[in-house]
């Protein structure tokens, strides 16, 4: 953060964070030039959800920000495309943390 972290807002942060068990396939995506949601953070928190037991898909984009990554034309509109696809289609999701660098 680049604010201190009071007890309000930490409180707030817990609030706002997922931790599982989660009942659908989850996929995160992160920019790597991301000034808002660091990618360090984000790495540490897939890094807590794995060692939990909790199976995701871990995507890293190079490149791209909070807002370019989910523009139209983002290298992550066809991988997520495709992924969303597959969960309909009965696949059972990898039972595993799998990490993916995702470029355009």
């Amino acid at each position: 953060l680049t604010t201190p972290l009071t007890d309000a807002l930490a409180g707030r942060l817990a609030e706002n964070t997922p931790h599982g068990p989660f009942s659908v396939p989850v996929v995160i995506a992160q920019g790597l030039e991301d000034e808002v949601v660091f990618p360090a953070a984000t790495d540490t928190y897939v890094a807590d959800l794995c060692a939990s037991g909790i199976f995701l898909e871990y995507w890293r984009l190079p490149g791209q920000d909070h807002r370019s990554i989910i523009a139209p034309g983002s290298p992550l509109e066809a991988p997520l495309i495709a992924w969303t696809q597959q969960q309909f289609t009965g696949d059972a999701p990898a039972e595993t943390c799998a990490e993916a660098v995702v470029s355009g």
